[in-house]
């Protein structure tokens, strides 16, 4: 058992060490510090199954392990990855607390220290530390989904490549594996039967396994990251998105089926972090619906117009790629489908025309 875990453990610190040196220094620094997190938490259970603690008794309460570090430290490795930006501070409080009392209790008498274990630690600390612990977990790993979802809607609203939040969909899938175990270890410990010390070794090999595995892809991608979010500064962003809509409708840019947000910050001689938050804040529009709103409007145009012909030729000469996508957005901007639009704006017309009704 000690053997198993201390190699994975030593891996994990080389790679940690690896990945900490490199650039990218927040997100590096952030992972780094979850390896060797998770080293530390290793490290009781690898020493302990040689027998360490009965050979040196004043080994117990090393602050080894810091688990309540593990979700912050995760938080911190994806907000640098997405946002470029450091956590603030207090996100590093509870970690400090645990590392602390066990260094204080570290530094007591050993007698002092059996008397504390038997009389504090086990009835009271430990179930306490226990729900903290989860709640910490499950905490960040909600966190982390909802930067993750973000970063995914932002991306798509540019139509970016979303294989660049595959990093952080793995990193953040991995932390989900050490949840779900962790969670299930605890039910048993609570409802089947307590669990010992060697029952935990299966928990303990899956932490190993998954956090090799964050540390391998973390070396391996090292240089590379996903397109962070760029914020830019604040300012009254309606003239300009006006401006920018007019020139796109002057142009017939949206009529290009390929147009994109990066092709059209070009066009318009901005860039995509300026383009998005314009529509954004200026108009309430994000890039799609903003070119398929132009689209449709000059589709509907020609059907109040009488235009012949099928309709999805007219949705396709307008830049839509796709009927489905046609039909979607057309039955938002006006409450009925494009076919009976036509028949609406047929009848009008016709009532509009004596000329036809005398005829008829």
């Amino acid at each position: 058992m000690s053997l198993i875990l201390g190699l994975f453990e030593a891996q994990m610190l080389v790679l940690a060490a690896a990945i900490i040196i490199g650039r990218n220094g927040m997100a590096r620094r952030s992972l780094g510090g979850l390896l060797i997190v998770l080293c530390g938490m290793l490290t009781p259970f690898a020493i302990g199954y040689a027998g360490f603690y009965d050979r040196w008794p004043w080994l117990s309460f090393a602050p080894f392990a810091v688990p309540l570090a593990m979700g912050p430290l995760l938080y911190a490795h994806l907000t640098a990855l997405i946002f470029d930006r450091p956590i603030p501070r207090w996100h590093a409080a509870l970690p400090v607390a645990q590392f602390a009392y066990q260094a204080v209790a570290f530094c007591l008498p050993l007698d002092l220290r059996g008397a504390f274990d038997r009389e504090v630690q086990r009835p009271w600390l430990d179930p306490i530390l226990a729900a903290l612990l989860l709640t910490s977990m499950i905490g960040y790993a909600v966190a982390g989904l909802r930067v993750l979802r973000h970063h995914r809607g932002w991306l798509l609203a540019r139509r970016s490549n979303l294989a660049a939040a595959r990093r952080v969909r793995a990193v953040l899938i991995a932390y989900a594996a050490i949840v779900t175990v962790r969670t299930g270890y605890l039910i048993a410990d609570a409802l089947i039967a307590p669990l010992s010390y060697f029952d935990m070794f299966g928990f303990y090999v899956v932490l190993a396994v998954v956090g090799n595995y964050l540390a391998i892809e973390g070396w391996r991608q090292a240089d590379a990251r996903p397109q962070p979010i760029v914020e830019p500064t604040g300012r009254d962003w309606r003239p300009v998105a006006s401006g920018w809509m007019d020139r796109i409708e002057a142009h017939g840019w949206w009529r290009d089926p390929d147009l994109d947000l990066a092709g059209l910050a070009r066009r318009l001689g901005t860039n995509t972090a300026y383009l998005s938050r314009g529509l954004n804040e200026g108009l309430g529009l994000g890039f799609a619906e903003a070119i398929n709103g132009l689209r449709v409007e000059h589709v509907a145009a020609r059907l109040r117009d009488g235009a012949e012909g099928d309709i999805l030729t007219l949705a396709i000469d307008a830049g839509f790629g796709s009927k489905a996508t046609f039909n979607r957005v057309f039955k938002d901007r006006f409450g009925v489908t494009p076919s009976a639009y036509r028949r609406v704006s047929t009848d009008k017309n016709n009532a509009e025309r004596p000329d036809l009704q005398r005829t008829a």
